[in-house]
């Protein structure tokens, strides 16, 4: 551990070991650097944001050792730079994991992008909607082009994870049976997921088609879902330490329909553009919530009758809806929150750019993104159109020249032809 402040020397005839990098210092990143020095058999580099967090983190790995508690305990003993300069651990990557909130993944694909060997498989943990039309625009890399170039995104995270205490401890709860990944082009999906079932501990399934994380991404329907159940009728009132709802343990049936129909509502989008596709698209992987609820949470949850039991009975029951404190033990809904700062135009509001281009209807989703822009202060929909200020630079299909379901259809397919590169082998470490 005493090589992590800088990089480490190979003989001349020493083979290169396999590198993989990890881009982003929050509750991912940390449970990135512990969960894959378990299984991935070569160097793990870790890039942060600014050189004082790697200064700070490279301080605590040291004196300490990061390591994990909950359903993952082990160190990240296999950590061989920390790093704010993507110069010094990108070129080497033959992975890199982007940890990192849906905003800032342009940020981070922009600094790695000029850096990025054509080797490299570039992916996002979790993956939301439009970081492929982000990543294939934004990294270029040592002349590769979109067709040539390995993407790929996990629809969400192996686990439930948080940091404990910087550099030194993080949290592994709750592990998810499977969890679905998508690539570009399509055809290097069940390798790569082959490969990062290994290295991250858990069942990684391939899906066909990017759009299926894009469509069915669970957290869309769920966080903004259960945030307008929980605040549709708020005016203002303060709530105490008591009296700040339970986020899941208090969900009612008709938050758990209402997050159901926002599920219907891509199903929908998905269905129709595999028809008009001809099945070109295969997504067949956009379910609706229950079943992926199900699917997921499984041996963790009592009762699976409908979706809102499934929160009612399922692992996280003493999670509180977000609130700020205004006040010695007042509390006001904290609407600047991930659940819908994240969700809504990195979620929602993607998929209803997609339902625009197939031309099919959005009801629930319209008004969840009308009262949460209310909210935000944001507008993205003006008369049920993504013609808003605030849509102008999300990464919708419509921003990246997509205007038509054939657009679409041409973009995907496309990738679809690449000829499939040869699969890397990162065996299990001993």
């Amino acid at each position: 551990m005493d090589s992590i402040s800088g990089r480490s020397s190979h003989g001349a005839s020493e083979p290169r070991p396999p590198v993989l990098v990890i881009c982003g210092s929050g509750n991912a990143g940390h449970a990135l650097a512990v969960a894959t020095s378990q299984s991935f058999d070569g160097a793990v580099d870790w890039l942060v944001g600014s050189e004082e967090k790697a200064e700070r983190l490279r301080r605590s790995v040291l004196d300490n050792g990061l390591q994990s508690t909950g359903v993952i305990e082990a160190r990240a003993d296999r950590l061989r730079t920390i790093s704010s300069d993507p110069a010094q651990v990108i070129p080497d990557a033959d992975l890199v994991l982007i940890a990192v909130p849906a905003f800032a993944h342009a940020s981070v694909l922009s600094r790695i992008g000029p850096h990025v060997s054509q080797r490299t498989a570039i992916g996002c943990l979790p993956t939301r909607g439009g970081f492929e039309f982000e990543a294939s625009q934004l990294v270029s890399g040592d002349g590769a082009t979109r067709r040539h170039r390995r993407i790929f995104g996990l629809q969400t995270l192996p686990w439930s994870t948080r940091v404990v205490s910087p550099g030194e401890v993080v949290h592994f709860g709750a592990v998810k049976a499977e969890v679905v990944m998508a690539a570009l082009p399509p055809n290097e999906g069940p390798g790569l997921a082959r490969q990062l079932s290994k290295i991250l501990g858990t069942q990684i399934v391939a899906t066909h088609a990017f759009l299926n994380l894009t469509l069915g991404n669970p957290g869309q329907f769920i966080h903004p879902g259960l945030m307008y159940g929980h605040f549709r009728f708020w005016d203002g009132e303060e709530y105490d330490d008591d009296s700040i709802p339970m986020f899941y343990a208090g969900v009612t049936d008709d938050m758990g329909s209402l997050v159901e129909q926002l599920s219907y509502d891509a199903t929908a989008v998905a269905r129709a553009i595999e028809e008009k596709s001809n099945g070109a698209l295969d997504l067949s992987g956009v379910v609706p919530v229950h079943e992926w609820l199900k699917a997921s949470y499984s041996e963790v949850t009592a009762d699976q009758t409908s979706v809102a039991s499934c929160f009612r009975t399922g692992p996280i029951q003493a999670r509180q809806a977000p609130v700020t404190e205004v006040g010695a033990g007042r509390y006001v809904p904290n609407f600047t929150y991930r659940y819908l700062s994240e969700d809504v135009p990195f979620g929602l509001v993607i998929t209803k750019g997609i339902a625009e281009v197939a031309n099919v209807a959005t009801p629930a989703i319209d008004d969840v993104i009308y009262w949460a822009q209310s909210k935000m202060g944001k507008c993205y929909l003006t008369e049920r159109k993504l013609e808003g200020p605030d849509a102008r630079d999300l990464p919708i299909p419509q921003n990246y020249g997509i205007a038509t379901l054939s657009d679409l259809i041409a973009w995907y397919n496309d990738d679809a032809m690449t000829p499939r590169q040869s699969e890397p082998d990162y065996a299990p470490a001993s």
